[in-house]
């Protein structure tokens, strides 16, 4: 069995014997699988009902591996609260039932060899309609998207994504794609391992899912170079070998291994030379990633490559939105106003991540609801993520204005009533105002302006269009905004 001799106690235990290796009905006294659903009984006594049918319903016994219990998780969440918040506390209820004093081993079931899931068949698929606790795996990803686990389902959808989406539904849905390896790539934070995670489990869903098989370039060299040491590749070669669809994130990490780079274009090729496909994410396109062998980056060079872009504003207040609503599942009153969705999106200008390491900051600093979140959680919050706000100079607010509204030095210093060339300038003078400390008179002489009553009015008419919610106003001002840190940023770069 490559690296799997001893493997009995199969979950499907109402089979004799499958493939040559024992079952539950040929071990002494109860079975691994009878064991297991009596620590479930028990751990069902201890937590909470929530949390036992979110959590602890959805894992599913697979099998005794080299006298490990392996228990699978059908998605990535799932598996790292299991081991985070519960795998200790079943490993004791465990230990108490378990004469042999076997240990559980916890693992992503899309993760486990292609040998031992043909062998297990499909555990939710088998056990659907015997057990009312499954009613929290259900297949439309609706639960999936309570759980937190990330789905297509979850995934916002916007110009910077809509190509890599709509590639990664073809894939989940079995639609021919000509190209045997797939390169997802774009910047850190753009939602590649997502999209990678959405399809892993959307294509888990399917009746009858396809051999497959995920983990990151980070994981493959870890399990290379531990088997190159021990001599025996051939547990990784079994998990790699004879899938439908190989999932590989973060290819970046292989770069300048020799010996890996080797076992991995080895792979990839097991799996196209039969007709499946390989699915890559990377930080670069494939004409610039360096540190690979010359086979390997021209059969990188030979896939179909999608970038996954930065996302608009629009489309950023959509993923605030979105992660909002899934925290309010388990914090009914972490409600965001339009008001602090809109100040993340100006404070933070990173990626998807960051916007979503506000969010989750906030939650913790409401004590998980215990209280509603506030302006000054949030700025608190920013605060850390962000650092503290840095100060404009005078002159970086004029020319990203200038940059912005397209409009020359001489005429954002013009006395010109036109309102393509007025209503920027009051708009330059009123965050010259609320982004610096600079007085009135010195905000007119940066203006070439004489008299600071200009300066005056300028700030009092775009407060008040803020205050009475002009919704075009309020746009250019957040434009410019965006504009003055990007200068900012690229100046101390």
């Amino acid at each position: 069995m490559n690296g799997f001799a001893n493997l009995s106690n199969v979950g499907r235990g109402s089979d004799p014997a499958i493939n040559g290796f024992a079952t539950d009905r040929q071990q002494d006294g109860p079975g691994a699988l009878q064991l297991w659903e009596n620590t479930m009984i028990s751990i069902k006594g201890i937590v909470p009902g929530e949390d036992y049918a979110n959590w602890l319903a959805p894992l599913r016994f697979v099998a005794e591996i080299d006298k490990a219990i392996v228990i699978a998780a059908k998605d990535q969440f799932t598996l790292d609260r299991i081991e985070g918040d519960y795998a200790r506390r079943l490993q004791q209820v465990w230990g108490r039932m378990d004469p042999k004093g076997r240990r559980l081993k916890f693992n992503l079931w899309s993760r486990l060899s292609s040998e031992i899931r043909d062998m297990v068949g499909n555990p939710w698929i088998a056990a659907e309609g015997s057990d009312s606790d499954n009613a929290s795996t259900d297949a439309t990803g609706g639960s999936a998207l309570a759980q937190g686990a990330l789905t297509f389902t979850n995934l916002v959808v916007g110009d910077s994504n809509r190509r890599a989406v709509g590639l990664g539904r073809r894939l989940a849905a079995g639609d021919p794609i000509p190209a045997g390896i797939v390169v997802i790539y774009g910047q850190p934070g753009t939602g590649k391992t997502h999209m990678l995670q959405a399809l892993e489990y959307a294509v888990s869903q399917t009746a009858g899912p396809r051999r497959m098989a995920y983990l990151s370039a980070e994981e493959f060299m870890t399990r290379f170079v531990d088997g190159a040491r021990a001599g025996d590749t051939r547990e990784l070669q079994a998990f790699v070998k004879n899938n439908e669809l190989l999932l590989i994130d973060d290819l970046h990490w292989i770069a300048g291994k020799a010996k890996t780079d080797k076992a991995f274009f080895g792979a990839i090729r097991s799996v196209t030379a039969e007709g499946g496909h390989v699915v890559i994410t990377a930080d670069t396109a494939p004409g610039d990633m360096v540190g690979l062998s010359k086979q390997l980056s021209s059969e990188i060079k030979g896939a179909a490559a999608v970038e996954v872009g930065i996302p608009d504003d629009e489309m950023r207040r959509e993923i605030i939105r979105c992660h909002a609503g899934i925290i309010s599942e388990t914090t009914p009153n972490f409600i965001l106003s339009e008001q602090m969705v809109d100040r993340i999106v100006t404070a933070i200008q990173g990626p998807g991540r960051e916007l979503c390491g506000v969010l989750w900051s906030l939650q913790l600093e409401t004590g998980y609801g215990e209280y509603a979140p506030t302006m000054d959680m949030l700025e608190a919050v920013i605060r850390r993520i962000a650092g503290e706000p840095r100060t404009p100079s005078l002159d970086d607010i004029k020319r990203a204005c200038m940059q912005q509204f397209n409009v020359s030095k001489a005429d954002i210093e013009s006395s010109s009533k036109v309102r393509s060339i007025c209503h920027p300038r009051q708009i330059a003078m009123y965050l010259s105002r609320t982004m610096t400390d600079k007085s009135y008179p010195q905000i007119a002489a940066a203006y070439k302006k004489q008299d600071h009553t200009t300066v005056l009015h300028a700030y009092r008419k775009i407060s008040g269009a803020l205050k009475s919610e002009n919704a075009e106003t309020a746009r250019d001002v957040e434009a410019a905004q965006r504009s003055i840190f990007q200068r900012m940023a690229v100046r101390e770069t």
